[in-house]
């Protein structure tokens, strides 16, 4: 399994540990599985070992289980396996962690032996399904009570910045202003503003990335406008031109069209 994963399974069970809804609800639980003594329990102990025994299987099974499960999620996730593949297998590693933890307590409690496979099937039946049950109970409790365990913690939103802050970082100081056009001119892009024109050895893609925060449109595979620029459009047969407002006028291609017309612009 993947580090990055354990390490995150492992932190998120000293959250659950710290959080009181999963004591309280795996005291609820021993007390109840306590007093009513399933699984022979009940013949075979006294109250207080019998209460001291499932409250060990609870935490016990309710943390390995936590983790095991925990850490395969996270594993799958961090793969973007689909979610039907995370839940079968962290339901066969559950299960399986499960019983083994059950097994381990029963050979240290009940002198079961450690390596006995007539245990291991008398218990197989039962034990996952009460180790996953108790699990997915204290998951379901303490996520909705408690804390998020799968949220990853949000960053503070950063402040926006000026609008085309990175494409104006390239201009002059003089020829930074309110952005109007960008058009290609051979291996370069024209960038108008406000303020004059600047040609930059720049994509016309990399400069309508950078002239984000301004609303605007590509009108044609050489061109892309503000659309504060824009005074007015008029259609050219199968095309239409947009007259800008410094005065000039930028052709807009068949296949730009639509957008123009989603825009307003026609």
């Amino acid at each position: 399994m993947n580090d990055t994963a354990l390490r995150l399974a492992l932190r998120e069970v000293q959250r659950l540990l710290s959080t009181p809804v999963f004591w309280a609800l795996a005291g609820v639980i021993a007390l109840v599985l306590g007093l009513s003594g399933p699984f022979g329990t009940y013949a075979s102990m006294g109250l207080a070992p019998r209460l001291a025994y499932w409250a060990a299987i609870v935490v016990a099974t309710g943390l390995a289980g936590w983790l095991a499960g925990t850490w395969v999620v996270l594993a799958f996730e961090l793969r973007d396996w689909p979610f039907w593949a995370e839940a079968i297998a962290a339901g066969a590693v559950v299960g399986g962690v499960v019983s083994a933890v059950v097994h381990l307590i029963n050979a240290a409690v009940l002198d079961t032996p450690l390596l006995s496979w007539q245990a291991l099937v008398q218990q197989a039946p039962a034990t996952p399904l009460i180790g996953l049950a108790v699990t997915a109970t204290i998951i379901w409790t303490s996520r909705r009570a408690a804390l998020p365990f799968f949220a990853a913690p949000v960053a503070p939103a950063a402040p926006p910045g000026p609008p085309a802050a990175r494409l104006m970082a390239r201009l002059p100081l003089e020829k930074r202003g309110a952005l109007v056009a960008l058009s290609v001119q051979d291996h370069y892009t024209e960038i108008v503003t406000t303020k004059g024109r600047e040609l930059l050895l720049l994509r016309l893609s990399d400069a309508m990335a950078e002239a984000e925060g301004v609303p605007g449109l590509q009108v044609h595979r050489s061109h892309w406008v503000a659309l504060s620029a824009v005074a007015r459009a008029r259609r050219d047969g199968a095309r239409a031109v947009l007259t800008l407002k410094d005065g000039r006028e930028v052709p807009v291609s068949r296949s730009f069209l639509p957008d123009v017309k989603r825009a307003g612009l026609l």
